[in-house]
Formats: structure tokens, sequence, C-alpha cells
């Protein structure tokens, strides 16, 4: 009876004809030859638009031989018209995996699979197939496109950039769909400028493109032009009335400004016909507005929609295990007899920038600092651009292999130990510091660069190994506050901590772990620094700052030049410092202003915060 059940993705074949397919009982080439000619009818049936007989035929033929690559072509085809989703994705995997004929058949069934997914914006989900695109035809110019598209929408935008600029090249002339994807890639590198020329050269050759008036608006708000932006913006709107991303581009934009009614006045659909961003950006509005009621609803509704109608999750679980095989591999009786890194010259031979680390939850307040130490003379904004994570898969390529079998990290770090192993911490410095000069942030006139990235909170031990005289600031907020910030945001979190205040502060909890893991394991330059205490005296915590890192604290701005907070001219720009605004204290100790609307909110999640909240001393303040 098995065999007869149609599969549940929804192709329309017998499960064990589709997912349950068995690999090993499939016909061989000769079987497959004799389909041929029925499957090229299909394909004229469906290019003659009579899609329920290449339907029907082609699945009769793929019963027959389901890796039949005809047949299944032209079945995915039809559920793609159909717009069915799922058994589309399924059918343009398998045609993916099939064996080709040929590298440009391989490739373009892979790039065809890709792009399906990248469509809904999984793009890590793509990247074996764009792999195997690439590698198939690695002069096509569309499969370098697509593996640009991957790398720079899962972090890795200076690759990215190289993908895209290869398939400029190997087509010999501009595109407008390339160059604007190129663009977004520069904005997101910091490369503002670049960025806004190349978003020129995009407009002019595809003006059609509304994804990228978007783009270049938000590029010109990172320069400081909001006007230019909010021109964009509005001419992009005049002539697409109905895009919701503009439209949203424009609410937030009149959010920088301080224009509350008119942000919400752009978003006039009843809350319930809102996407998750565009609840958000209201509940800002109704916030600023001072209706902390009506933006909390508008909060927790976007959430709630995240969850129910989108079907997102929080899911820890591999962090979990993460935190777990890190706790137990680095303590302090084993790092104590491993080898540190030493000074990585520059090219002058002078010993490179020194890292300094900033930790802290998401909406902390580390963007603020890194933007007030940008202001400072010597330091480099490093953000996220180069994080030290990356240098995980060089430890494993470095360690020795015992058995045949592929080292593991953090196991693949027992290599230091022995022979040239001795000198991996140092190798990994000095690639990381080629990483900072290939991005732009090492200098001669650089002393310091700030690193920012989310990863930090779990690579401690091997940011010891690599930089152990590294200052690291640990931006602290009570946690109440934290989870009130996040629930008005609508971005994408570790592990998709940001569906619930539950989640958030599981997470919180989670992270704050392996600190204490790490800080009790390892002798870390460590220093808190509290949010509360860097809005309210900015010049006074960062003289601190600069003292703990050595720097000269002579250098730091006057007390109202910090406030102001003015955008500083770089030649790279993290993303956070275009949204940078006057240092406020509208957001210490806010919670206490919601709390009374938030109590089953705050009730649900102080058993997890309230260990947390007593033993950084806050306890008194909640």
């Amino acid at each position: 009876m098995s065999d007869t059940v149609l599969c549940a993705c929804g192709s329309g074949l017998r499960r064990a004809r589709c997912c349950d397919l068995d690999l090993g009982e499939l016909p061989d080439a000769a079987a497959l030859a004799m389909l041929d000619d029925k499957a090229a009818e299909a394909t004229k049936l469906f290019n003659e638009k009579k899609l329920a007989e290449a339907e029907a035929l082609a699945l009769k033929l793929l019963d027959l031989g389901p890796n039949h690559r005809a047949a299944l072509r032209v079945l995915f085809e039809v559920r793609k018209s159909q717009n069915k989703a799922l058994p589309a994705e399924r059918l343009a995997r398998r045609l993916a995996r099939l064996p080709a004929a040929t590298p440009q058949v391989e490739s373009a069934a892979n790039l065809q699979y890709a792009q399906l997914v990248i469509g809904q914006g999984r793009h890590a989900e793509a990247e074996w197939a764009a792999r195997k695109a690439l590698i198939a035809t690695p002069r096509d110019a569309t499969a370098h496109h697509v593996m640009g598209v991957v790398l720079t929408e899962t972090g890795r935008v200076m690759d990215g950039e190289r993908h895209y600029r290869r398939a400029l090249t190997l087509l010999g002339r501009d595109d407008g769909t390339v160059l604007a994807n190129l663009a977004w890639n520069l904005k997101l590198q910091g490369r503002l400028d670049e960025a806004a020329t190349m978003y020129e050269r995009a407009l002019a050759l595809r003006p059609d493109n509304s994804r990228a008036v978007g783009g270049y608006a938000q590029v010109e708000t990172g320069r400081g032009d909001l006007g230019k932006a909010i021109r964009l913006l509005e001419g992009g709107i005049a002539r697409w009335p109905d895009d919701r991303a503009l439209r949203l581009l424009r609410a937030m934009a009149d959010l920088l400004r301080g224009e509350a009614a008119a942000a919400a006045a752009r978003l006039p659909d009843p809350p319930e016909a809102l996407l998750p961003a565009e609840l958000a950006v209201r509940g800002q509005a109704a916030a600023m507005a001072g209706r902390p009621a009506e933006a909390v609803g508008l909060y927790a509704l976007g959430k709630r929609l995240q969850r129910e109608r989108y079907g997102q999750t929080y899911q820890p679980e591999a962090l979990i295990r993460q935190a777990e095989t890190y706790k137990a591999y680095f303590t302090a009786d084993r790092l104590l007899n491993m080898p540190r890194g030493g000074d990585a010259p520059d090219a002058l031979g002078k010993p490179g920038p020194l890292p300094v680390f900033l930790l802290g939850f998401p909406r902390s307040g580390t963007s603020l600092l890194e933007q007030l130490l940008a202001q400072v003379p010597g330091f480099a904004p490093g953000d996220d651009f180069a994080p030290v994570e990356r240098l995980i898969e060089l430890v494993q390529n470095f360690a020795f292999r015992t058995d045949g079998a592929a080292p593991v990290y953090p196991a693949a770090l027992d290599s230091t130990l022995v022979g040239d192993g001795l000198d991996t911490p140092s190798r990994l410095r000095a690639l990381q510091a080629a990483n900072w000069a290939a991005a732009g942030l090492a200098g001669p006139e650089q002393r310091f660069i700030t690193d920012r990235a989310p990863g930090n909170v779990w690579h401690l031990g091997l940011i010891k190994l690599l930089f152990p005289d590294a200052p690291v600031i640990h931006v602290l907020r009570h946690p109440f506050d934290l989870m009130l910030s996040n629930l008005a945001q609508e971005r994408k979190l570790e592990a998709n901590c940001g569906v619930s205040m539950q989640a958030l502060a599981r997470h919180y909890d989670l992270t704050m772990g392996m600190i204490r893991h790490y800080r009790g394991q390892l002798t870390l330059r460590y220093l808190p620094v509290r949010y509360e205490q860097l809005v309210a005296d900015p010049k006074g915590t960062l003289v601190h700052v600069l003292n703990f890192c050595g720097a000269d604290a002579a250098a730091v701005p006057p007390e109202a030049a910090l406030r102001a907070n003015l955008p500083t001219a770089r030649a790279r720009q993290p993303a956070h410092m275009a949204a940078r605004a006057a240092i406020h204290e509208q957001g210490r100790f806010r919670y206490r202003r919601y709390e009374a609307i938030m109590q089953n909110l705050f009730t649900d999640v102080r058993p997890i915060l309230n260990p947390w909240i007593e033993e950084l001393g806050y306890g008194d303040a909640a």
C-alpha cells in the first residue's frame, strides 16, 4: 500500500518515486534512453501551454524513470508555473543532484536550484548548488554572480565582491543587476562612496530596479545626506506606489527626522495586514509619540506573526552543544600550556594594530561605544568586517590529522602543542592582520581596531591564544531594557532569538554563561562598561576605556562633540554608523516606563533574568 501513497511534498509523484526514492534502484542510461521520445513530447506539450497534458505525461515517465532529467524538468516547470513552492523546490534539488552529461547542464541545474532558494531568502542553503555550478563552469558569469549573492548575504562580503567583479569581467560589459548587487555589497563593507557611484551606474542601465533605488537611498542615508535619500525614495514611490520596501524605508527616514506621525501615516494598513518589519516601525513611531501601550501591542503582534505566519522559532540547540564543547575544552589547565600569538608586523615591520574586542548582547550599546572610539585618533571601527571566527577553518586545516581523520575545532588546537604547530597562533594572527589590511582597516596611523563581531562571545578562547593582550570591553545594560529594545526591532538575530521575549531571555542566559566561563578560566584583559554610565557620562567613560586599552586619553574630543556623535569622514563606515544619533538618556532604565504595560511579558522572563540582574549589580535598580 505504501507504494501507492503520493508524496507529501506535493510533487504528484508516488512517495517511492519522490522523497523516499531508493537511489540504488534507479534505471540505467540505456533504460532512460527508451523514454526520451515521450519526454520530448512532454516538453513540447509544456511549451504549447498544455500544462495538464504535460504534467500527466511527465508523471507517467517519472514513475518509470524517476531520474529522467527531461521529464523531471517538465514536472518542475509545471509546479513552478502553478506557484507550488515546496514541490518545485524538491524537484529542482533532485535535478541539481542528478549526474549530468555536460558541465553546462550540471551548472544550469544547480543555478536553477540556487536561484530558487535565494528567492526565498535562504542564501546559506543555496551555497552547495552555487559552488557546484561554479566548479562545473568557472567561466560562466551567471555562476559567479549567483556565488557573489550567496557569499554577500551570508556575511562573506569581500569574497562576494570578488565574484561580482569576476562576473562583470566575464560579461565584458556593465550589467545593471550585477552592478546593483555589487553596490549593495560595497554598502555592507562600509565603502559608501564607492557604493553610491556603483548605484549610479546600475540605475543608468536599469532604472526599473526598485531594489536598487532602495539600496541607493540607504547608502545616501549612511553618507549623511538624508535629503537625497528621501528624494530617491519619493521618486521611487511615485513610480512604484505599491512597493512596500520603498514605503517602509521612507517611514524609517521620517523616524530619523523625529517625525513619528508622518512615519505612521506611511504605514496606514490595519496592523494585521502589516509585515513584521512594518509593525516594528509603526511601533517605534508610537513610542516616539508617547504611546507606549500601542507600541508594545504592535511589537508583540510583529513577533507573533514571525512565529505563527512565517514559522520562525528559536533554535539554540546547535549553540548549546557548541557551548558545552567549548566549556569542556577551554579550561585554564589546557590553555596554560598552549603557545600564544606574537605581534603581527605591518608592511614596514612595525607591530600591527591591536584589536579591541567589544562584547555585548544586541542593543547593549556596543555600536555606540564603537562610534565614540572612532572619534579618537588611532582607532579604526572594524565592526564585524573581519571576524576572528573565520580563522577556525584554518585552525582545522593547519592541524595534524590523526589516523586520516579530519581534525575538528576546538580539538584541532591540540596540534599547536607539537612541532610547527607551535607557530599556528602567530600565523593566524598574521593572517588576521592581513584580513584587516584587505578590509582597509589597518594603516600606519591606526593603533587599534575595534572588533564588534557577534561571534566573539563564543570565541574568547581562540582570541586569548591569538591576541593574549587584547582588551575585551563588555558593554552591559539592564537585562529588561535589552528585552524591550530587542522586542522593538525586526532583525535577524543569532539562533533566531528575537522571535519572543522568552527566546531573548534564554539566549541572553546562554551567552552570559559562556562569558562567565571564559572569565573564570582565562586571564582576559576584561573591562565591564555599563550602558547607563556611557550615556550619562560619555567622556568620562571613554577616558576610562582608553586608559584601560593603553591609548592616549588626552585625544578624547570635547564633551559637546562626543554627545553630538556626528559622522566622521571615513572611506569605510560600519552600517550602524548610518543611524547614529546624538547621545541621550531616554533608553536608560526605559523598561520602568513599560513595566505596567508589559507585566505579563516581564513575569515570564524574570526567573531567567533575575539571577543576572543581581549578579551584575542591577538589583537596586530593578
